[in-house]
């Protein structure tokens, strides 16, 4: 097995700050959307149910292209598919700035899915091309951090900028960041292990990795992390009509604060902690206080700062548990096979975003037939789920 992290050791800070500005502007792009879900279902009368169709679409496109954009990264290089997935995101934004009906809005958003698909996938597998296992928890920490950090921006502005100018201003103006920033992938080296070998082709590549997710851990941490997608992405879209009844527009962009540096912050601690204390521990810990945060809002109705706050353990539910999963998946199989890396993280995240592509659903469902302390309630017992799952997951770090 090639040593990939002492290969690029020399460049990996470059690859690392490209990475992350990349995978900033997806989720600004993409989260901004959920506190101008209100305005939207106003302005174009679309309802609840089918907003969580529109909000589901992005994620069922980032979910079942994963494995093919997880194969042809192993055989044909990362390059491609980091700057191919922006450029396509940011034309989906556009689409979306400009539709006029709920089927052009769901095209859109399927777009810019498929492109998040490309780029996410992708940037998750470099990052383990270039760390070994000491630092792998590190690496994910930080390009996880910038993902939260890319969530408060667009809250922030979906709150702020799409309260006073619009939520098509929003759009318009995330397609020119989003197609600027893409220059920058351009700079970019290939990281791939290149397994172009005669004897190891597409079809013994995906074969192998059908095999390796027949072990117990990996399957472990791919349920994990899609009942946690189920029931945080649901949260985040129960609790933007939970909380308008209390707060503005410009307001609820503040209100996702908390969660969305707890969900920033926490992926990272918990990934250099991981290094140090291994994988396990700290996933059950944080699937735990996300889904009794849930609980609390099934029961109670706080004022506005006690709601952003308890919220944000919501938060811990996301960046941490899609670090820690993905590190325990990358722990198995670079021990088993570098070459199948791309296409597992592909496999593992279709698992995982097919998760958050059903959570809105379940929820704008469960909001219409009972109201969103049902839905708080239902998302809670998910995460709750997954921490008696993590309980029985094998510690990898060796």
């Amino acid at each position: 097995m090639p040593d990939t992290a002492v290969e690029f050791s020399s460049c990996r800070t470059r690859i690392v700050i490209i990475l992350s500005i990349g995978l900033f502007i997806i989720f600004t792009g993409m989260l901004s959307l959920i506190p101008m879900l209100p305005a939207i279902s106003n302005d174009l009368n679309i309802s609840e149910t089918m907003l969580g169709v529109i909000m589901g679409s992005f994620m069922v496109c980032m979910a079942f292209p994963q494995i093919p954009i997880g194969v042809l990264s192993d055989r044909y290089g990362r390059r491609p598919f980091i700057t191919g997935g922006i450029l396509i995101f940011s034309f989906g934004l556009l689409f979306f700035g400009e539709a006029r009906s709920e089927s052009q809005l769901l095209i859109a958003r399927s777009l810019s899915g498929f492109g998040a698909a490309m780029f996410f996938s992708t940037a998750y597998t470099i990052v383990n091309d270039i760390y070994s296992i000491r630092e792998r928890g590190k690496g994910m920490g930080i390009i996880s951090m910038t993902v939260g950090l890319g969530t408060v921006c667009g809250y922030i502005l979906g709150g702020v900028v799409g309260g006073i100018y619009g939520w098509r201003a929003v759009f318009i103006c995330m397609f020119w960041a989003s197609l600027i920033i893409s220059g920058s992938t351009l700079l970019l080296i290939e990281t791939s292990p290149r397994t172009q070998e005669h004897d190891f082709g597409i079809k013994k590549m995906v074969s192998a990795t059908l095999v390796i997710f027949r072990d117990k851990t990996i399957v472990l941490a791919s349920i994990v992390s899609m009942l946690c997608g189920i029931a945080v992405v649901g949260a985040s879209y129960t609790f933007s009509f939970f909380a308008s009844d209390i707060v503005s527009p410009v307001e609820m962009g503040f209100i996702f604060i908390p969660y969305a540096i707890t969900s920033s912050l926490g992926a990272s601690i918990t990934g250099f902690l991981s290094d140090r204390i291994g994988r396990k521990k700290p996933l059950t810990v944080m699937t735990v206080l996300g889904g009794s945060a849930l609980i609390i809002f099934a029961c109670v109705t706080p004022g506005p700062l006690m709601m952003a706050i308890i919220f944000g353990f919501v938060g811990l539910s996301l960046g941490p548990v899609v670090t820690l999963t993905t590190t325990i998946l990358a722990d198995v199989v670079v021990k088993k096979d570098v070459r199948i890396l791309g296409s597992s993280i592909g496999a593992f995240n279709m698992v995982r975003w097919t998760g958050t592509a059903i959570g809105p659903v379940i929820a704008g469902y469960i909001m219409q037939l009972a109201g969103t302390r049902l839905s708080f309630l239902v998302l809670a017992l998910f995460i709750l789920l997954s921490s008696v799952v993590s309980i029985f997951i094998r510690e990898t770090l060796d």
